[in-house]
């Protein structure tokens, strides 16, 4: 999501008697990482989602949640090098298995 979509939906969610609040540059990346990476934000709903939840409840809220991203982050990041490791080791059992080197 880039900030100028952030900032629609931030609009779309914003109750037409207040003000559309200003986001940071600094604080679009921390919201940025929390909807990539929460587990509570839906990977259908999450631009609604986060950009309501700005609106309602600000960077206090967003904060809270950083953690729990910045965990999901290193975990997801540790799949992806679980599933290189696993395809590599397929690669050589079928190699050895076609008679290449052991």
């Amino acid at each position: 999501m880039t900030k100028d979509e952030f900032m629609s939906k931030v609009a779309e969610a914003t109750p037409k008697e207040k003000e559309i609040p200003v986001v940071s540059n600094t604080d679009y990346a921390l919201i940025e990482r929390v909807y990539t990476f929460h587990p509570a934000i839906s990977e259908t709903e999450g631009k609604r989602q986060i950009a309501e939840l700005y609106v309602n409840f600000g960077m206090v809220l967003i904060m809270d949640m950083l953690p729990r991203a910045e965990v999901m982050a290193k975990k997801e990041e540790e799949l992806r090098e679980a599933r290189a490791a696993l395809s590599r080791i397929q690669e050589e059992i079928e190699e050895i298995r076609r008679g290449g080197e052991l």
